[in-house]
């Protein structure tokens, strides 16, 4: 075998390695079946992160929102306890007597008249029996 012989071996080689790469990227369902499968994991990831973005930037304003509405009840609870204490020491003379027994009487009496009873004065004839339906 000559050099030249030897040259055009490996130029032979190296160019149908090259033509069957091309061929079984290019033709083959695989690889484009794959390629596809790559480019919708691809999205897929893509997608994913975007919707972990999404969901700290919620929690990060909700926590905020929280942390705001804890903030406004304790100056709340700070602001009614001032207040409440300040109404109970000038209002010590004249408190308001809510368990008074006076009109206790009466006012039970109109309550009792007024409340609905449970029964009525006529029978509704539902139990009557066979002697009676006629």
């Amino acid at each position: 075998m000559d050099k030249h012989m030897f040259i055009y071996l490996i130029i032979g080689l190296v160019i149908g390695f090259i033509l069957g790469y091309i061929f079984m990227n290019i033709i083959s369902p695989k690889a484009r079946k794959y390629a596809k499968i790559k480019q919708e994991l691809d999205q897929t990831k893509d997608e994913l992160v975007e919707q972990k973005q999404m969901i700290a930037k919620h929690f990060s304003h909700s926590a905020e929102i929280l942390d705001n509405m804890a903030k406004e009840f304790r100056r709340l609870y700070q602001h009614m306890a001032e207040n409440s204490t300040q109404f109970i020491h000038s209002d010590k003379g004249s408190s308001l007597d809510f368990d008074s027994t006076s009109d206790s009487d009466e006012s039970k009496e109109a309550m009792l008249d007024k409340q609905p009873r449970d029964y009525s004065d006529n029978s509704s004839g539902l139990f009557k029996t066979d002697e009676n339906k006629s």
